[in-house]
């Protein structure tokens, strides 16, 4: 049974290019993103918006609460509850996301989890968009959070009792609103500092998946893509 992978840096459009892959091929979402499992927390996680996901079923958004402790071994032994879901369906699973230590959890397991079932057969797609875009994408999207209410939303979360030490309140994005709430920096300065944390991990995310994962790249998404990676399911 086929399982698609779509991974990538953060910005590089991995939630959009697997919304049409899903669209097209007849599949459904299994988000891979350590923090997007968190309900609340979807500003600063760009976690993809009802309108985004276009009809899509998305699994693995929401699925804990702030104080809970997830694993990478957790993640997998749920995201593959998931594949087997869809796959009964006969839906073709699209797991995507950028949590690299994630997905290598739920493809060849780890020290106490066994890999993945042998009949999974998994494709990965790639997609790293050249280093100026990729830059301008994380720029853009830093100035959106902050317009579309990341504070707020950290404020909210902190006002219904959510502690500040959880570790989703740790991740890019929660870190600077906090700081923002309590003085001790500015909105603008906020926002350049979350662009600059995310470039830098959105590097690391770049040379994991290039030397850890054996994926077909692709600079932009496009229905040459679609295309591209129709071949590839179909090999």
């Amino acid at each position: 049974m086929k399982v698609l992978c779509v991974v990538g840096p953060t910005a590089s459009g991995k939630t959009a290019a697997a919304v049409e892959l899903a669209l097209y091929l007849g599949g459904e979402v299994v988000s891979c993103d350590s923090v997007q499992i968190y309900r609340g927390f979807d500003i600063g996680t760009a976690k993809p918006s009802i309108e985004e996901r276009r009809g899509v079923p998305h699994h693995m958004l929401d699925v804990a609460g702030p104080e809970e402790e997830w694993s990478a071994g957790r993640y997998a032994r749920a995201a593959r509850a998931c594949v087997e879901e869809i796959q009964s369906r006969e839906k073709l699973p699209i797991v995507a996301g950028g949590s690299g230590f994630y997905l290598r959890a739920l493809t060849d397991g780890l020290t106490g989890l066994p890999p993945a079932p042998a009949d999974w057969c998994f494709v990965t797609v790639g997609l790293h968009p050249a280093r100026d875009v990729l830059e301008q994408r994380i720029k853009d999207r830093a100035a959106a959070m902050l317009k579309d209410g990341l504070i707020e939303e950290t404020r909210s979360l902190l006002l219904s009792g959510v502690p500040s030490s959880c570790a989703p309140m740790q991740s890019i994005g929660y870190l600077q609103a906090r700081a923002v709430l309590d003085g001790s920096m500015t909105a603008g300065q906020a926002q350049e500092e979350i662009a600059l944390r995310t470039r830098q991990y959105a590097k690391r995310q770049r040379t994991w998946f290039f030397n850890q994962i054996e994926a077909h790249w692709l600079e932009n998404f496009s229905p040459h893509g679609i295309k591209t990676v129709e071949k590839l399911l179909s090999l």
